[in-house]
């Protein structure tokens, strides 16, 4: 089947599976490289309870997609630490791609693509995180790249990459709960968004933190739209102040963020929204783990409003949970990379415009 083939609006897209990978363990997050669309990372974590004290486990796996039906393990880094969330600095194609972690040991791990390997960048610890969940990285226009991360004990943290490797500039309270999402404005480096297992959305201004050394200014909240835990949040990549965000309450939600009273659009996807993201060539199109519902490739039509395009249900539906997901670069393609918890899977696969 092609791919590239227009489907009718109104009507669902077919999916094609092209590759399936089985994890050593659970798998919960994937990011393809743009700057290699031949490589992408996945990451796992697994709790081993039989053991006393339990124990958090998992490692990030550096796979090749030689072939377009084949997924092959080139290495695996960071073994016995679960990882919660990796994303890849999106800078210019020339320079050496980079990549953090978000690890259960409450660090920000980082790694840099030599040739074909991963070599440790550094690593920044993140005090009284317990959990490291979520990670975002600044625009590729900033000065030198900067990561916000989330964390279990609802503090977020603000990392900044300098030539001698990570240092931390700002952590704070930010949520009463589990903080589950983090993410900075495309178009403002000083502005981060916050989500929690408190029902919050939140939006801050860094430039308070940085200029006298307390706490961001909280510049606007919402508590009432979300009826249970804020899971991801996703600004559009080229969309001024429109912002996705997804949680526990089956619902993807999309914000004008100059006022967070309530979203502009929503739209159910069946499960949980635990991540999305957009497609950074095609922006009219996101994907969305959705727990036990699977994944689905959502479309804004050209009022902005969104749609359900597409469902993939082969793997991360049922007992499993569709956690992990990613666009595979491609200028002419909807290709999707998808892991899920439980069932331990990985697929490659795409679908019609």
């Amino acid at each position: 089947q092609d791919a590239t083939r227009r489907v009718p609006r109104g009507m669902a897209a077919a999916t094609v599976t092209s590759a399936t990978f089985s994890t050593p363990h659970t798998s919960d997050a994937v990011a393809c490289c743009k700057q290699r669309p031949d490589f992408l990372v996945c990451a796992t974590y697994q709790l081993m309870k039989e053991e006393v004290p339990p124990r958090r486990v998992g490692e990030l796996l550096l796979i090749s997609r030689a072939t377009t039906d084949t997924l092959e393990v080139v290495q695996s880094v960071g073994e016995g630490t679960g990882v919660l969330d990796c994303a890849w600095y999106e800078s210019d194609r020339n320079a050496q791609p980079l990549l953090g972690a978000a690890c259960s040991d409450g660090c920000l791990h980082l790694y840099s693509l030599e040739a074909d390997h991963l070599v440790s960048s550094g690593s920044q610890t993140c005090p009284d995180a317990g959990v490291c969940m979520a990670l975002a990285w600044s625009k590729p226009s900033a000065s030198r790249p900067r990561a916000a991360l989330s964390s279990t004990a609802g503090r977020l943290y603000l990392v900044d990459l300098s030539e001698n490797g990570p240092r931390l500039l700002q952590d704070w309270d930010a949520h009463t709960l589990e903080g589950w999402a983090v993410a900075f404005d495309p178009s403002d480096d000083n502005t981060v968004y916050s989500g929690g297992d408190d029902c919050l959305f939140q939006r801050w201004d860094l430039r308070c933190s940085l200029q006298d050394g307390d706490a961001p200014q909280l510049t606007g909240s919402n508590r009432r739209s979300h009826r249970a835990g804020v899971c991801c949040i996703s600004p559009h990549p080229t969309r001024p102040f429109q912002v996705a965000t997804g949680s526990y309450d089956e619902t993807f939600r999309l914000w004008d963020c100059r006022q967070l009273k309530a979203p502009v659009h929503e739209v159910s996807c069946g499960g949980g929204v635990w991540r999305i993201k957009w497609h950074s060539l095609m922006p009219e199109y996101a994907l969305t783990a959705c727990m036990h519902a699977g994944f689905t490739v959502l479309h804004l039509d050209q009022t902005g409003s969104p749609s359900v395009h597409a469902t993939y249900i082969a793997h991360g539906s049922g007992t499993a949970l569709a956690y992990g997901v990613d666009w595979v670069h491609s200028e002419e393609e909807l290709i999707a990379a998808s892991c899920s918890f439980y069932d331990q899977a990985l697929h490659v696969w795409g679908c019609a415009t």
